[in-house]
């Protein structure tokens, strides 16, 4: 095997840029030079990689298969190089995590403010997208971890550890929607709701606890965006549904006005999630004192 690791880094500029002239221009060496490289792996593997258009070149479906392979090894490689340069060192260092906004707002802000105040060289990034992509991201190597709260599923070996239970709530904007008398969950749908998407995993275990009680729910607005729901919310367009600590991270919490009823509403578990034997020194250290009050396993 002669795995010429620069052709492939070229491959994943050009993959990623869709253009020559801008791989040439980001590595630095020439549009011939570059197209040169091409047509040296294209002949090695026996695939036409990339077809040129006038916007540039879009890849084949074999080049899309290529790139799936190609991109996590480049970033285990990266990863590797980050685990040795700071096997001893907490002084340098990045901690991906990957996690929605709310959860990262009211639940991993603090812990993040506080390791930097210990390891003031670890810098954080942090990616916000559906659970499934967050999850596709960690086994490709571009997340260290997963913030999320639960079912969170993956292909590989993974280690999960459940961090806190969470409760959800109904709310709304008591200065606008002045008129809201709910006493029990099948009053909600006389109300307009603004529910979680129908695929997210809080939504589904309210649709399932709303079935137990024979009520079901007819939102007029779905959404990934936990932001977008409290704005609409707190334009008075409607009833939201939130983890309750969403609410009372809201500098106008006085206007919401949470529902309480008889039976608590399903709670969710906010787990932590990753692969162990990638973790760098740095992400090992922000684990453990993510997971030093667990709630369980």
């Amino acid at each position: 095997m002669n795995t010429d690791y620069n052709l492939y880094k070229i491959f994943l500029y050009l993959y990623e840029e869709k253009s020559i002239s801008k791989t040439a221009n980001k590595l630095y060496v020439s549009q011939p030079a570059i197209s040169y490289s091409l047509k040296e792996l294209e002949n090695q593997l026996g695939y036409t990689l990339f077809y040129r258009n006038s916007k540039g070149i879009e890849p084949t479906l074999e080049a899309k298969e290529l790139y799936s392979y190609i991109s996590t090894a480049f970033n285990i490689l990266h990863d590797a190089e980050e685990h040795i340069k700071n096997l001893n060192s907490l002084n340098i260092g990045c901690i991906r995590i990957g996690t929605p906004s709310h959860i990262g707002v009211f639940y991993l802000s603090n812990y993040i403010v506080d390791f930097r105040k210990i390891y003031p060289g670890i810098k954080f990034e942090i990616v916000c997208k559906s659970t499934s992509d967050l999850v596709d991201m960690l086994e490709t190597r571009k997340l260290d971890i997963i913030v999320d709260t639960l079912p969170i599923n993956s292909k590989k070996e993974v280690t999960k550890v459940t961090l806190s239970k969470l409760q959800n709530c109904f709310a709304y904007n008591k200065n606008i929607m002045k008129n809201v008398d709910i006493k029990s969950v099948s009053d909600l749908k006389n109300y307009p709701l603004i529910l979680p998407s129908a695929t997210s995993s809080i939504r589904l275990k309210l649709d399932e606890y709303m079935e137990s009680q024979n009520a079901k729910l007819m939102p007029i607005l779905e959404s990934w965006t936990t932001e977008l729901m409290v704005e609409m919310v707190r334009k008075g367009v409607g009833i939201g549904y939130f983890i309750k600590n969403v609410i009372d991270t809201q500098n106008d919490k006085e206007n919401f006005e949470v529902i309480t009823f008889d039976n608590d509403l399903p709670a969710v578990d906010v787990c932590c999630v990753y692969i162990s034997d990638f973790l760098t020194t740095a992400t090992k250290k922000f684990v453990e004192i993510l997971t030093s009050d667990k709630v369980g396993e």
